[in-house]
């Protein structure tokens, strides 16, 4: 479980990387993602980033409480 977690927030940390960099210099009613551009509301792209930030908060959580807990095995 704990490679799991690794991997699913790392994937995640680069999404919101790629989104942070596609769109620097971009105005917020539309966000460029990797291979679509989605026309949407300011406060609507906000939630979808912030909720993809605390599921990434949320793996590297479980994967630290996991490594703290049990540091020998590497499931």
């Amino acid at each position: 479980m704990k490679a799991l977690y690794l991997i699913i927030s790392i994937i995640f940390t680069a999404f919101l990387g790629a989104i942070a960099y596609l769109n620097a210099n971009s105005s917020l009613t539309k966000v460029n993602l990797i291979f679509a551009e989605i026309n949407a509301n300011p406060a609507v792209i906000i939630l979808i980033i912030a909720v993809i930030g605390i599921f990434t908060g949320a793996f590297y959580h479980a994967f630290l409480s996991r490594t703290i807990d049990n540091p020998e095995t590497f499931e």
